[in-house]
């Protein structure tokens, strides 16, 4: 690493010093490094109650762990039989510890995070005194009033919840009518123009933060504040113990292993906490014992790097005209048929360099199997009647074919070849949920599909939260049951198939939430055992799933996916940068409940948009209000740039991913300003160079620059962020790795705006300059930013 040139660091060096020299190390034993566990293991997130720990999430033969337990007082039971530890009482004051397992002779240790949720008691006071039914629904239960129902105590109407401190938004439903509540004044923007009630639970308390800070010898070092509590440091999946620690004031400095300088690359992690609450978690790549300060050494295996592109094949490239088809049938509007792209197209793309120039490493292709010939689906509203084409790819009649609109296995195998030689991986977007009715295992076990009809008669079509793992997304769409384990056993053979035929590095999964965790834990074990391990393979899952953190979370682990789209992070961000009226304050809210549910160095999608909403420079150039139906405003208008000021708008978005914790993902055409409604006008033919507009060009370079500048520094990419100022309008944050610092700066407002901002002592600011051209002043650790509307700056150390 660079040396810091901070006046404080010669103090703060020798004061460390004197600190390591003052505590001689207790004699510790070597540590022995096992690779029973893939990966690092992520942190297990502990429920309220009971929390069951399922060992084969990190140990290919769970019943070989000898004895398990934990570093801090916890009540639980170890089953060595059933692979499992169950915790019932995190008994200790921690917000972090680490349990241990003996498997095959090495002591492995996994993080473990306390639950902070609280009991809380919702008191209604109905508008109807004769209303009979009354409901709650909000963001916590996935705006399903069934699984709230408020019970009649005297006057009132209560119900009982356990949630994490923060704000929720709800309504109430009385009698099948949704309504705000009336006595109680609190309220939050509800994403759509109005506004929803809101409570408040507990008390939302500053996060502490610790940074990485230099190296000295052997040791790292960190910004570590002295009132927190011991720290819980892991080498790949190895605990340190305290005897490789020196702290003295807010430093804290850790011996690296001996075993790290014989690794070629491994991973150190660094938690802490105080009073319950966490810190930010540090996470540093190794190479050879020395932490990783060039960019230039990653490579597309690793998952922290990925910066990802998401395109619909059909309506990308037309690579070859002579499989174009089209679906004849006069009831098919030409939106919903198909365009003619295909893998032959996307394939050119990648030869071309048109995602290395744009600055992106992983290719997101949307389902490439079979689709059937025919006309499905309706839409029937606002004057315009149309069928559907299988053009999007996910109503599959086959789980191991390539459609032939597309390509074939040789155009596949060509494509991913092309893009491993340009440093690209490749992810195929999997339907595991449903198959359409003329799928073989439709027809050979139609007793796998769940039942679709409800027991009261009714159809279970959308029921998309009230009934989760068993709803179908329309009646020719058969959903799995998938907690049959013989349904898992074949499906998820069906999803491995395409690692052991094609090169493939990764799943986007769709519906996620539709589906049991024993699915998804049965899937990960194979593509782990089956494909990683063996092949020494990079796999990376990451899912769809719309709802609350925690649900979203509750997909996440060593044995289940990477990540999830972080759709209520997309939210807020179309708010606060598209809504001139909505403050950053909001979105500053969201990234800390973001931070706070999956961690700082999360695999989650930050995305520009996709396949089921409205472009988002529809929403920031007024031509498509939030109030209206997107899609039916997609079916009955032409929508085009209706204001340019869209287009920075759409940039102070793409920033914004680029920037923090997570993989950016661009929808495709988003990196231009396409337009459009939600599905089907969100999902136009992709446009190249001289088809585009000049704001259009002026778009492309910025995102280009962007993402460069990403890919090029280590604080973006595996810094960790803390806010510096947040005000309705404008808004920064910065990210530190060691010396190497960025600093983010945005207005949204329509007028020039100076932002000033103060780094910690302990951050580098020396040689922190724009690479936007806006004017920057600085001295010492003051930092101040003048900016255009609309516009934002990245200040980066060199």
């Amino acid at each position: 690493m660079k040396a810091r040139v901070h006046l404080l660091i010669g103090v703060l060096a020798a004061a460390l010093m004197t600190a390591c020299t003052d505590r001689a190390p207790r004699p510790e034993p070597a540590l022995v490094h096992g690779t029973a566990i893939a990966e690092p293991a992520l942190p297990v997130h502990l429920d309220y109650d009971t929390t069951v720990i399922y060992l084969a999430d990190f140990f290919e033969f769970p019943e070989k762990t000898d004895t398990a337990g934990f570093t801090v007082d916890v009540q639980f039971a170890f089953d060595r039989g059933a692979g499992t530890v169950t915790v019932y009482d995190f008994r200790a004051d921690a917000a972090v510890a680490a349990l241990y397992a003996d498997y095959e002779g090495v002591r492995y240790h996994i993080p473990v995070f306390k639950n902070r949720s609280q009991p809380f008691r919702f008191v209604y006071t109905a508008a109807d005194p004769g209303a009979r039914e009354v409901a709650l629904k909000g963001e916590f239960n996935g705006w399903n009033h069934k699984a709230t129902p408020l019970k009649k105590e005297g006057a009132v109407w209560t119900a009982d919840l356990v949630l994490p401190p923060g704000l929720y938004g709800y309504l109430v439903t009385e009698d099948g009518r949704d309504k705000r509540d009336a006595g109680n004044p609190l309220t939050k923007d509800n994403g759509s123009g109005g506004l929803n009630s809101a409570f408040r639970v507990g008390e939302e308390r500053e996060r502490p933060f610790i940074s990485a800070y230099g190296v000295s010898g052997d040791s790292l070092v960190f910004h570590y504040a002295e009132d927190l509590d011991p720290p819980v440091v892991l080498w790949e999946n190895h605990l340190l113990p305290s005897g490789r620690f020196a702290r003295r004031g807010d430093r804290l400095a850790v011996a690296v292993p001996a075993a790290a300088e014989k690794t070629a690359r491994s991973t150190f992690r660094v938690f802490g906490g105080k009073e319950g609450i966490r810190t930010n978690d540090l996470r540093i790549p190794l190479e050879k014992g020395s932490p990783v300060a060039d960019p230039g050494a990653l490579d597309r295996t690793d998952k922290h790097s990925y910066a990802m592109y998401f395109l619909m094949v059909d309506r990308f490239v037309n690579g070859d005209t002579s499989n174009d088809y089209t679906v004849a049938d006069p009831e098919i509007m030409p939106p919903a048929n198909y365009y003619g792209g295909d893998l032959a197209g996307v394939a050119e793309k990648i030869r071309e360099g048109y995602f290395d120039e744009l600055g992106l490493n992983t290719v997101w292709l949307s389902p490439i199997t079979q689709n059937p010939l025919g006309a499905y689906g309706l839409w029937d509203e606002g004057g315009v009647r149309s069928r559907f084409s299988g053009y999007h790819g996910y109503w599959p009649v086959s789980s191991s074919r390539v459609d032939f609109r597309f390509g074939d296995d040789a155009v596949l195998r060509g494509l991913i070849a092309d893009a491993h030689a340009s440093g690209a991986n490749v992810i195929l977007d999997y339907v595991a949920n449903h198959v359409h009715e003329e799928h073989p295992v439709y027809r050979a076990h139609p007793e796998w599909a769940t039942a679709l009809y409800l027991p009261d008669g009714s159809l279970n079509t959308e029921r998309w939260d009230e009934h989760r793992l068993t709803t179908w997304f329309d009646t020719f769409m058969p959903t799995l049951d998938l907690e049959n384990p013989e349904v898992i056993a074949a499906m998820t053979d069906s999803a491995l198939f395409w690692f052991e035929n094609f090169e493939i590095d990764g799943f986007r999964h769709d519906a996620t939430k539709h589906i049991s965790l024993d699915f998804w834990r049965e899937l990960t074990r194979k593509l782990k055992y089956r494909v990683a391990v063996p092949e020494g393979r990079t796999v990376y899952q990451i899912g769809e799933t719309y709802g609350n953190p925690e649900l979203i979370a509750s997909y996440i682990g060593s044995g289940l996916l990477d990540g999830q789209f972080d759709f209520n992070l997309y939210d807020a961000a179309v708010r606060a940068f598209a809504d001139p009226e909505a403050p950053m304050t909001d979105l500053d809210a969201e990234l800390r409940r973001s931070l706070e549910a999956y961690g700082h160095h999360h695999l989650m999608g930050n995305i520009s948009g996709n396949q089921d909403r409205a472009r988002f420079i529809s929403y920031a150039d007024g031509s498509v209000d939030f109030a209206e139906d997107a899609k039916l405003a997609g079916w009955t208008r032409k929508i085009d740039i209706a204001d340019p000021a869209g287009y920075r708008k759409l940039a102070l978005l793409h920033a914004f991913n680029f920037t923090l914790p997570g993989i950016p993902v661009i929808y495709y055409g988003d990196e231009i300003g396409m337009p459009g409604g939600n599905d089907p006008d969100n999902r136009r033919m992709m446009r190249f160079g001289e088809d585009l507009s000049a704001e259009e060009k002026s778009t492309l370079q910025t995102v280009k620059e962007t993402a460069a500048l990403r890919r090029s520094h280590m604080a973006l990419l595996y810094g960790d962020l803390d806010v510096l100022q947040c005000g309705a309008h404008t808004y920064a944050y910065y990210r530190t790795y060691f010396d190497q610092t960025a600093a983010v700066f945005f207005n949204k407002s329509d007028s020039t705006r100076t932002v000033h901002a103060e780094l910690p002592v302990h951050v580098n600011a020396e040689g922190l300059r724009g690479r936007f051209g806006h004017e920057v002043t600085s001295e010492g650790q003051s930092l101040s930013v003048t900016l255009p509307p609309l516009s934002f700056e990245i200040l980066t150390t060199p």
